[in-house]
């Protein structure tokens, strides 16, 4: 049974000298950090004197820390008042209490599971999102585990594992936990930090659905009001009631970057072409794989349902358009120069939902409109509702 901060005194069996690393002598030069990746990291978390190491000279940066463990270094380093112990109380105590006041942790997580655990590092994300934003800590504002992990990301907290992963469920050792805890305090000072941009989009993929934003610069315009992108918008249903669709995910792949974590999505790439919208007659088809600087947006959708296929026969379910870019030289877009947004296609004109956007010599002069519409033909009219509507991204 989980219990809450009003019975830590009485929970987890710990000692301070089992719980948490004895003094080492400071001059100790950790010989298991000799060609460790966060030895510089924990030299500097160690002068800041919130961490150090075992008696036995070690500081054993691959050991997983625990909830109680991070709180008390995050609190310490960050130079929270903290009460004194009381009697009978476990080490831990006054550390969580000084959290929960400041709001960086919520009262009702601080339970077993979490003091007692290697802490996971979306757990490891929320406490540094709020460590970091006052407005996080007000305990009237709360934060998804989606959104901490955006926002731990997009600030540079956190950063991906290979290909940009998460990993949310993973444990945190005590190489990333000092790691983390040094970018909250040059946060906290006003520096910035590196930002992955993969585990961003990973993140944003996440939370909306969507990688575009975090990924594609033209699409980083000021969003117009009532036009921002929202997971709800992405559900279309036909005014007579016989259909439904809805986008699942919209993927950015960036084709210069051999790693991106989407790129298997595509499947055999060397058959994937592209041609001008503008000439369907399919003369021109270049190979993607010749365009290596440039983004795939992949749209990935579904019918929910379709009570008159003869009327909505569309093959991929939901359809989405990206309007907005114009081609500086359009007779070079019809000779097969990317210079514009086009259309994919494997063999033939439609079998592929997805598009190319070059990364150079794009224009979209009035900003990015994103709109889905319904696979119908005629004599039912084509619905189409623009859900995003951007202004020019700044160059």
């Amino acid at each position: 049974m989980k219990k809450s901060l009003v019975a830590l005194s009485s929970v987890l069996a710990f000692s301070l000298l089992g719980a948490f690393p004895i003094l080492a002598d400071q001059t100790n030069q950790f010989p298991d950090l000799k060609n460790h990746w966060a030895k510089e990291t924990v030299t500097t978390a160690v002068n800041h004197k919130y961490v150090d190491g075992y008696s036995d000279g070690t500081f054993r940066p691959e050991n997983y820390v625990t909830g109680a463990e991070f709180i008390k270094m995050v609190v310490t380093a960050s130079g929270l008042k903290v009460e004194g112990m009381t009697e009978g109380s476990q080490w831990f105590v006054p550390y969580v209490k000084a959290a929960v006041e400041k709001g960086l942790v919520r009262e009702e997580s601080v339970t077993n599971e979490f003091l007692q655990n290697p802490l996971t590092r979306l757990e490891m994300a929320k406490v540094s999102v709020r460590a970091t934003d006052p407005l996080l800590q007000q305990k009237h504002v709360s934060i998804n585990d989606q959104g901490a992990m955006y926002t731990a990301s997009s600030k540079g907290l956190i950063q991906g594992m290979f290909g940009g992963e998460l990993a949310p469920d993973g444990s945190t050792t005590r190489a990333q936990s000092v790691t983390i805890i040094e970018r909250i305090l040059t946060l906290n000072e006003g520096g910035k930090l590196p930002v992955d941009k993969t585990a961003v989009g990973q993140a944003e993929l996440q939370l909306k659905r969507t990688n575009i934003f975090s990924m594609i610069p033209a699409f980083g315009g000021k969003i117009n009001t009532g036009k921002e992108w929202t997971p709800d918008k992405l559900a279309y249903a036909s005014a007579d009631g016989k259909y439904k669709g809805e986008i699942d995910q919209v993927i950015a792949i960036d084709m210069e970057d051999p790693n991106d974590p989407h790129r298997h999505l595509l499947g055999d790439i060397d058959t994937l072409h592209w041609f001008d919208r503008t000439e369907r007659s399919g003369k021109l088809m270049p190979l993607v794989k010749d365009y290596p600087k440039s983004y795939v947006i992949l749209v990935q959708s579904h019918t929910v349902f379709n009570n008159d296929p003869e009327s909505y026969p569309g093959r991929y379910g939901l359809g989405m358009t990206f309007s907005g870019f114009e081609s500086p030289n359009m007779e070079a877009f019809k000779a097969g120069e990317l210079n514009s947004l086009a259309t994919l296609f494997r063999d033939k004109f439609g079998d592929t939902a997805a598009f190319i956007l070059p990364k150079e010599g794009t224009v979209a002069t009035r900003g990015v409109d994103i709109a889905v519409s319904l696979p119908a033909k005629p004599p039912v009219s084509i619905a189409t509702k623009v859900i995003v509507s951007t202004q020019r991204a700044l160059e």
